[in-house]
């Protein structure tokens, strides 16, 4: 019989945007997530991460048009090379085919470095739309 894992799971809220963030001319970002201001986390005493993502328009007079809009969660591995390497696909927790006030997902992975950065790129958004991001993640042993 296997003794029950002695490290206590690990939540990690990323800091907020510090102000609006806007996308780029053709409706894309890339935002990285960063803790208490870093972006590399130690993750090696764990084997699961359980990501919670939310987009929103500020303004409330928006909607984000879920047939179109993409959200990935990109991970680094290696702080000396910053390689960013696509690790998943976020869906939206609401059905597609219909706008919605954000974009709200999560997914649950596998840990797959003993440190771990991660960033969450996007595309399908309106040009130059103003976005609020949110994001945390649940470590578990």
């Amino acid at each position: 019989m296997s003794s029950p894992s002695q490290t206590p799971p690990r939540q990690v809220v990323f800091d907020h945007t510090p102000e609006i963030y806007a996308t780029d001319t053709s409706g894309s970002f890339s935002f990285p997530l960063v803790a208490q201001g870093k972006g590399f986390l130690p993750t090696s005493t764990f084997d699961e991460v359980r990501f919670v993502v939310s987009l929103w328009h500020p303004s409330g007079q928006k909607t984000i048009d879920l047939d179109r809009a993409y959200v990935e969660l990109r991970a680094c591995f290696d702080p000396d090379e910053e390689h960013w390497t696509k690790i998943a696909e976020i869906e939206p927790v609401v059905p597609p085919y219909a706008g919605s006030e954000s974009f709200d997902g999560w997914i649950v992975l596998p840990v797959l470095g003993t440190v771990s950065a991660y960033a969450l790129f996007g595309s399908g958004f309106e040009s130059r739309a103003r976005l609020q991001i949110r994001a945390s993640a649940y470590f578990v042993a």
